[in-house]
This record gives C-alpha cells, sequence and structure tokens, in this order.
C-alpha cells in the first residue's frame, strides 16, 4: 500500500502540474487579451493546484507516518472528491472529471486502510 500511495502521490502531482500550466497559460490565463471582470480565474485556480500537487515534497520523507499521512490524505482525498463532484455538472469536462474520479477512489482506499500500511 505504501507503494500505491507513493503512486498516487506521483500521480496527483503530474495531473496538478498539467493543470497548474494548462490554466495559467491557458485562454482564460496569460493568452486572455485583456483582463476583464472574472475571467483570470483559471490562472489564479492554476497557482492554486501548485499547493495541492506540492504534497508529495511536503510528505516525502515522512510517507510511512501515520501522523504525516492523515493530514496529507485527508486534504487530498476532500480535494478530488470536491472537484470529481464540480466536474460531473458540467459534461464538457469529462478527461478531469474521469480523472479526479480516479485519484479520489485512490485517496478514499488508501485513507480507509492508512492504519494498516503506516509504520509509527
Amino acid at each position: 500500500m505504501k507503494t500505491l500511495f507513493t503512486v498516487f502521490l506521483v500521480l496527483n502531482l503530474l495531473a496538478e502540474a498539467l493543470a497548474a500550466v494548462s490554466l495559467i497559460s491557458g485562454p482564460l490565463g496569460l493568452q486572455a487579451p485583456e483582463p476583464i471582470e472574472g475571467s483570470r480565474w483559471a490562472m489564479n485556480y492554476g497557482f492554486a493546484v501548485i499547493a495541492i500537487g506540492s504534497a508529495i515534497g511536503w510528505i516525502w520523507t515522512k510517507r510511512s507516518t501515520l501522523a504525516a499521512v492523515t493530514p496529507v490524505l485527508g486534504i487530498l482525498m476532500t480535494f478530488h472528491i470536491s472537484l470529481f463532484i464540480a466536474l460531473s455538472m458540467d459534461p464538457s469536462q469529462t478527461v478531469g472529471f474521469g480523472l479526479h474520479g480516479v485519484l479520489a477512489l485512490l485517496a478514499i482506499v488508501l485513507f480507509t486502510q492508512r492504519n494498516k500500511w503506516c509504520t509509527d
């Protein structure tokens, strides 16, 4: 399960890095012709997902410790479940919906089983 947790952290980093780059540099970010009210939300969100992707760096050396795993995994689980729900309401967001669905499911499994694979 620790290996699965490591894979989950890497997938989370890759997904959020891709999201950050596309949102920051995309048509509602730096490529927006002119800033209009509310048009930069995508770019702002792009910077916010950098924080979620950075979880791998914050927990890397303690990824077997229950006291470190619980809050980081709880935050990631809440993030991915919330985005899964939000993206399910927009039929054009199938990739994000699927990706956050898989990450949410992995986070739920890892969170519920963390007592079995964390070594304190």
